[in-house]
């Protein structure tokens, strides 16, 4: 379903099964998968693919060009968009650098709450909730599994792992770590997402570890950098403390890591 007042411009691939509402905007290098439903005033713009069964509500703007000085308007910036998506209200997510190879891209089952913002070149996993008006900037990395509390804030570059949580109001200047919770400004790790592993079903050997690991690394003797390394080693630290280790050791961001402080 069309409605007449959309504009769907000469190009663009809609699915049969998609609904475009009421004054719509469809750019002409846009792909709208099966299911997609595009409520009302929805710009879909740039070179966007759009995944199956995800959804748009009134004033988002998905694919817009990079908020890039000197940026080429006669280019289109590019953006995929996984399947089961939800963009509520005045979201924004924006295409990549065009002088880059790979798109912005922004994994399945994501849900994006009101005036919620992704910037160029975001990689962004599956399951990833972002609270109202949570703005990242550009070249963020975010795992699976990753919540971003109300009006947090997150510098450009920063990578986040797996299963991770951004406390509201949060201002992000560093990376953060698979499990982690973090607060404040600047923003420090409080501790483990405990609430967030639980729901995703941890046990509470699983929890004792990551406990252990957390405690070693950023309140154990010596040097961190020796600290990590002690902790690579040993065999027996189990797959989730292994993602720690990883995410720490391959940190590819150029940012530093968030800081440990005692959330009581």
């Amino acid at each position: 379903m069309i409605h007449p007042t959309a504009v769907i411009e000469d190009g663009a691939i809609i699915h049969p099964d998609a609904q475009i509402g009421p004054f719509c905007s469809i750019g002409p290098e846009v792909e709208i998968g099966e299911g997609v439903r595009l409520h009302s005033h929805v710009t879909v713009m740039g070179n966007t693919k759009m995944g199956r069964g995800s959804e748009a509500f009134p004033m988002a703007t998905l694919g817009g060009p990079a908020q890039i000085k000197g940026l080429d308007p006669d280019v289109s910036c590019r953006t995929v968009i996984g399947e089961n998506c939800t963009f509520r209200e005045c979201v924004t997510v924006h295409g990549a650098n065009p002088k880059n190879d790979q798109p912005t891209t922004i994994g399945d089952d994501c849900y994006m709450m009101a005036y919620s913002h992704f910037a160029h070149d975001c990689q962004v996993g599956k399951s990833v909730v972002v609270a109202n008006s949570a703005i990242v900037a550009g070249e963020c990395v975010v795992g699976d599994n990753v919540w971003f509390g109300g009006a947090s804030a997150v510098h450009q570059k920063t990578w986040i792992g797996d299963n991770a949580f951004v406390g509201g109001g949060a201002i992000l200047v560093g990376d953060v770590p698979p499990f982690s919770s973090v607060i404040g400004n600047h923003a420090y790790i409080a501790g483990l997402n405990v609430v967030g592993l639980k729901r995703r079903g941890f046990s509470k050997t699983e929890l004792k570890a990551l406990r252990s690991a957390y405690k070693f690394l950023f309140e154990g003797e010596g040097t961190f950098k020796d600290r990590v390394a002690e902790l690579q080693a040993q065999s027996d630290h189990g797959v989730h403390v292994g993602q720690i280790v990883e995410f720490i050791t391959n940190a590819r961001s150029g940012r530093a890591l968030c800081q440990y402080k005692d959330a009581s």
